[in-house]
């Protein structure tokens, strides 16, 4: 345990020393995370965040809607399946 803490104290006087604490990253600026970048990897995040929100939306109203039909199928009121039969051949045929 004293050799990971004297380890700590040496890297931290380091960085006192070279007053550069963080690592450099300064590439990564000028490659990968230039502008037209910046803005296009912005708009491909809002876009994903747009669609994911989408298709939870899509998939809870598809599990509410085949639960009501499943709770409702068998409870219809008698005046809804009236309204909801269609005659038959021999109905229409006796009409």
């Amino acid at each position: 345990m004293e050799a990971i803490k004297q380890w700590f104290q040496d890297w931290s006087d380091a960085c006192e020393y070279a007053k550069e604490c963080v690592p450099d990253f300064s590439f990564l600026s000028s490659f990968a995370l230039g502008e037209p970048y910046t803005a296009l990897l912005s708009i491909l995040g809002a876009c994903w965040l747009l669609w994911a929100f989408n298709e939870r939306s899509i998939r809870r109203s598809a599990a509410l809607r085949r639960q009501m039909t499943r709770a409702g199928a068998g409870a219809r009121d008698p005046a809804l399946q009236e309204m909801t039969h269609l005659p038959g051949k021999e109905e229409k045929l006796a009409a």
